[in-house]
């Protein structure tokens, strides 16, 4: 699903961004590696002191994307510092909240999409009766929700990761911070830990869950011929494996985007190119696209020729 979104918007991304000026652009943020030469290439003779006076030209951001990405560093930096009031480093809920809403939007559409069960058991019946039974009848005492591997042990890690990463994101003591062994890093993963653990427990059991949309766990007890075992859909697989899993593949992406990503992406500007890596961050990719910014964007360096889309 998420590859499919993914891949839908990198079109959309690549041909806005090659309908741009075919000029050097820079997002307001130059290559600081590239400076050095930059500045000596444009160095003049100053008229009033007969000496080279270095002058580095450079092409001017605009107001709006100072405000939004320099002063949005800057801020998080010192907020990760603790130099900041706690008013000002506190987590943007209204985005988190709305950008986890879509995320929640499009798992349970694609489950009402793809999966015929799920429909006829939301549709046909007593929708909040079959809900507050369907949470009664939760198998807490087993592991195992009967689910595909695959589903369990890489679908829900990346629905953790992806959880995560709206936290991260909408927390400006965290944004900025890229994989380090300090205090103000593992705090901030560890606060969004918390968070997937609560949307994970949604997913199972809340208002908006596998069991209201899809009544998993109040259809009783039956036989699974595949598994040669009885079930009735649910287990405490999911609730553990979403958050911890998720906190894990968290990890993982930090690393392949600090020691692997960030070097890849000063290879080309192409946008095709920038998307295409992103294979070793998509959850990060993912979550990028809910807060409807390019796929490759990053909170922690400036990335050139970004490309995002702005509501007004």
């Amino acid at each position: 699903m998420c590859s499919v979104v993914l891949v839908w918007l990198a079109v959309f991304f690549a041909a806005s961004a090659s309908a741009q000026s075919g000029t050097a652009l820079s997002d307001g943020l130059t290559n600081q590696e590239n400076q050095p030469g930059k500045e000596m290439q444009n160095a003049i003779v100053s008229p009033g002191t007969g000496q080279d006076e270095v002058i580095a030209q450079r092409i001017e951001p605009t107001q709006a994307f100072v405000l939004d990405t320099t002063d949005d560093f800057q801020i998080s930096q010192k907020c990760s510092a603790g130099v900041l009031d706690e008013k000002t480093c506190k987590l943007h809920w209204d985005l988190a909240l709305g950008q986890l809403g879509e995320f929640l939007g499009i798992e349970t559409g694609w489950n009402l999409a793809t999966n015929y069960w799920v429909r006829k058991l939301t549709f046909h019946g007593h929708f909040v009766q079959d809900y507050f039974q369907a949470v009664e009848g939760f198998s807490f005492s087993r592991w195992d929700d009967d689910n595909p591997v695959y589903d369990d042990y890489l679908g829900h890690p990346m629905m953790g990761a992806i959880a995560m990463d709206i936290y991260i994101q909408n927390d400006p003591r965290g944004k900025s911070l890229e994989l380090q062994n300090t205090k103000a890093y593992w705090h901030s993963r560890l606060r969004a830990l918390l968070w997937s653990a609560i949307y994970s427990a949604q997913w199972k059991l809340g208002p908006i869950s596998e069991a209201s949309f899809g009544n998993s766990g109040g259809r009783g007890w039956f036989y699974d011929p595949s598994d040669h075992k009885r079930t009735n859909g649910t287990g405490t697989v999911g609730l553990v494996v979403t958050p911890i899993g998720g906190w894990i593949w968290n990890m993982a992406e930090d690393s392949l985007d600090e020691h692997v990503i960030a070097h890849l992406e000063g290879k080309s500007n192409n946008p095709l190119y920038r998307f295409s890596i992103q294979i070793l961050n998509p959850c990060r990719a993912f979550s990028n696209l809910l807060r409807f910014k390019a796929p490759w964007y990053r909170d922690s360096r400036p990335v050139r020729r970004s490309f995002e889309v702005r509501i007004p």
